[in-house]
């Protein structure tokens, strides 16, 4: 890790960082496949794709069906399924606990905050707005705001460079091995969230530290920069 006082810039990953959304996308596509006549597909079984972005979810369901499903009918499921879970499902999506608070925390202690995701910027703003923390994000990287996703570096270089700091000075929090292999490739010490959702723990190294709890994170951030939480909640 860098020197202490200069950690300037933490950056965060969405699904299965900020937000427990595999429930409701689980939910969404078993709505898609049985209104088109096809077999649901147990969560545990998309998981692996959730952090390659929402497409990749619904066309991993669409992999594991039993017979092949035409090439026309695939598009068509694949935005339904876009549709369905922008307008019934999202909603259902939960932050996971302590969110606002360590946001506010770290913004308090002047960090800058930024998201970087394989989630398009649409969705991820709204599940910002629903969770009352997008007034505390500085920057949004989303899926297509860079040349490639992670993990290639260019999403995380896009987000260091509109937050203005260095590589040295940001920390990417992220649950995947997509996440690690984008800091590792952008030059950025990398926090393992192991509440969300890496099919193995090895999946996240190297990391500078792992974490269940966001309130474990902050504090571990406020002690990189010689600080401690302020004794009335900040």
């Amino acid at each position: 890790m860098t020197p202490r006082s200069t950690l300037r810039a933490v950056i965060l990953d969405a699904d299965g960082t900020m937000f427990d959304t595999l429930p409701s996308l689980s939910a969404a596509a078993a709505d898609v496949l049985r209104e088109a006549g096809l077999l649901g597909v147990p969560a545990a079984l998309l998981r692996s794709a959730l952090n390659r972005g929402l497409r990749q979810f619904i066309r991993r369901a669409l992999v594991l069906q039993p017979a092949p499903v035409d090439a026309d009918e695939w598009l068509r499921i694949e935005q339904r399924f876009l549709e369905h879970y922008a307008d019934h499902r999202l909603i259902d999506a939960t932050p996971y606990p302590g969110l606002h608070a360590a946001l506010s925390t770290l913004k308090a202690h002047g960090v800058r905050l930024g998201v970087c995701t394989n989630r398009d910027r649409t969705s991820t703003q709204r599940l910002l707005d629903l969770a009352s923390v997008a007034s505390l994000i500085d920057v949004v990287i989303g899926l297509g705001d860079a040349p490639a996703p992670k993990p290639a570096a260019e999403p995380l270089w896009f987000a260091i460079e509109r937050l203005g700091v260095s590589a040295q000075e940001a920390l990417l929090v992220g649950d995947s091995e997509t996440d690690c292999a984008c800091a590792c490739s952008a030059g950025v010490a990398f926090a393992a969230h192991i509440g969300g959702y890496a099919a193995r723990p090895e999946a996240l190294i190297p990391n500078v530290m792992t974490f269940e709890r966001l309130d474990r994170l902050v504090d571990w951030v406020l002690a990189q920069r010689g600080e401690a939480r302020d004794p009335t909640g900040a």
